[in-house]
């Protein structure tokens, strides 16, 4: 069956006047029906969350069904999946929580395919508390990240691993589930940036090795707002994270006799 193109266009309010948008960063048009989605819900009496009035009742439905559909979409668990202002707010808050855990001789490691999004927040968590920061540099040529990249930075002091999962400006998408093999190898998270893979390509979290996940619906034809989440729920990273600590402790232990 062929796709009726003109049936699809008429979906989207900004085509009408035939313009082609190519600002990219400002996001995917929106299509009418979601326009009128967040309107009905917007006018149709707000309030908090809860069961006592259709108003409490309404918000908790779009809450939860929204939540739902997020996870559908990711192949995520609905219950790890959290609404921000923007997936760098999401990040800058992820990395600062992370970072209450970590001090001087951790490491957090960021790659120079990834957008400032995935680097910037980590990198002043890791400043702020004195743990070290270590770059994985994609191919010159190819600008493809291998994952003997990212495993040649990995050590027994790494706290979490940050990578994208397609690069915003060329478009090469990193081997995830390698990288997530060699990250969790060593006790670490992984946290992807999935901004730009969740709109061009099917995404199953669980199939990539993701620890955490962030995206932006502003960017396939939803509203700006950022999205983070986890294949399951927050406990399911915490035999790794107790790992982590058991060895830091071991660590600190190990320095405290040197200095006897």
């Amino acid at each position: 069956m062929a796709l009726d193109v003109d049936a699809v266009r008429r979906q989207f309010p900004s085509l009408v006047l035939g313009a082609a948008h190519f600002d990219g960063p400002g996001g995917s048009q929106t299509p009418a029906s979601v326009a009128a989605a967040v309107a009905a819900t917007m006018t149709a009496g707000l309030a908090n969350r809860g069961s006592s009035t259709e108003a409490e009742r309404r918000a908790e439905g779009v809450v939860v069904g929204a939540r739902a559909a997020m996870a559908d979409l990711l192949g995520a668990d609905p219950r790890g999946v959290v609404f921000g202002r923007s997936m760098t707010q999401l990040t800058y808050d992820i990395a600062r929580t992370l970072a209450r855990g970590w001090g001087p001789g951790d490491e957090v490691v960021v790659t120079r395919l990834d957008h400032d999004a995935d680097v910037r927040p980590w990198v002043q968590a890791a400043q702020a508390v004195g743990a070290s920061v270590r770059w994985a540099d994609p191919d010159r040529d190819t600008l493809e990240l291998a994952p003997a990249a990212v495993e040649a930075v990995l050590g027994e002091r790494t706290r979490l691993v940050a990578v994208t999962g397609a690069s915003n400006l060329v478009g090469t998408r990193p081997d995830l589930p390698a990288i997530a093999g060699s990250v969790h190898a060593v006790g670490a998270l992984l946290f992807v940036d999935g901004v730009h893979l969740a709109p061009h390509a099917p995404v199953d979290l669980a199939a990539t090795g993701a620890d955490l996940f962030a995206c932006s619906p502003y960017k396939f034809r939803s509203a700006p707002r950022g999205v983070g989440c986890r294949p399951g729920v927050a406990g399911d990273a915490a035999p790794r994270q107790a790992a982590a600590l058991q060895r830091r402790g071991a660590r600190a232990l190990r320095a405290r006799h040197a200095a006897l």
